[in-house]
């Protein structure tokens, strides 16, 4: 995609809200070594505004989402979250990382801790929450990912579906303004999928800013408001689900379309 093509596209994505994104990415670059694996990415993300990222493998698409909290680091351009930017400053990505909630293909879960234990440490630990209150916050949110009979039991005794909903339940403590998603049913049997995505509906349908790297495509029908289509580093396709499902303009958004659909 052109450099033309791409400040087009954040030039609409600014033009649709009468607020300043709670995330404003603005020609990021990334590399590994010689590989250029984000290519002048802009993109606008507005306050409550669910967005699926989807691509062939090696497109790029988990490396955005893992910059906006900075787990990896950019070479330039630059990533404004909540008015906060993420520059070299360590206090800022402190600040932005404890609004910012983040759930991975693998839970990353402490295997020596309970379930209850894993979901009470950022609050204590990041926010200075009392035991006690981040018992109950914890509590609260095993509740809402519907699990909390699972409270006193270690990560190893729990399914896969299981172990990723105390990961969404462990970030919604930190009551963050924002989620990531980075493939968060790709690790699952089939049959755990669907529990995984409906806890992420319910979410969704409770308006938190949400950014999804999945080939769910269901999901992405249901939830999101933008489907993006990466690859090769770059934007390649933006739209609405049913424009970007029913009237893909772009030849390899066709052909990725095709080939996961038809899977």
């Amino acid at each position: 995609m052109t450099t033309t093509t791409q400040q087009h596209i954040h030039a609409a994505d600014t033009g649709t809200t009468g607020q300043d994104p709670i995330i404003r990415i603005s020609s990021l670059q990334k590399y590994y070594g010689a590989f250029h694996a984000l290519k002048n990415i802009n993109l606008d993300v507005r306050k409550g505004e669910r967005i699926v990222v989807c691509g062939p493998s090696g497109s790029g698409k988990s490396t955005i989402i893992r910059c906006i909290n900075r787990i990896e680091q950019f070479e330039s351009g630059s990533i404004v979250v909540d008015g906060i930017s993420l520059g070299e400053s360590m206090r800022n990505v402190n600040a932005v990382r404890a609004e910012v909630g983040m759930v991975f293909q693998q839970f990353n879960l402490f295997p020596h801790l309970t379930v209850l234990q894993n979901c009470m440490l950022a609050p204590m630990r990041v926010r200075g929450t009392s035991k006690k209150d981040a018992e109950i916050i914890a509590m609260k949110y095993l509740e809402r990912v519907r699990i909390p009979e699972q409270a006193n039991k270690y990560p190893a005794q729990l399914s896969g579906g299981q172990q990723q909903r105390v990961a969404i339940a462990r970030a919604l403590c930190m009551t963050p303004k924002i989620m990531l998603f980075d493939e968060p049913t790709s690790a699952l049997d089939p049959e755990m999928v669907k529990e995984v995505l409906d806890t992420m509906i319910s979410l969704a349908q409770e308006g938190m800013t949400m950014l999804c790297v999945t080939h769910e495509m269901g999901f992405a029908r249901q939830v999101a408001d933008r489907v993006i289509f990466m690859d090769t580093g770059e934007i390649i396709e933006m739209a609405k689900p049913q424009e970007f499902f029913s009237q893909p303009k772009n030849e390899r958004t066709r052909n990725f379309l095709g080939q996961i659909l038809n899977h």
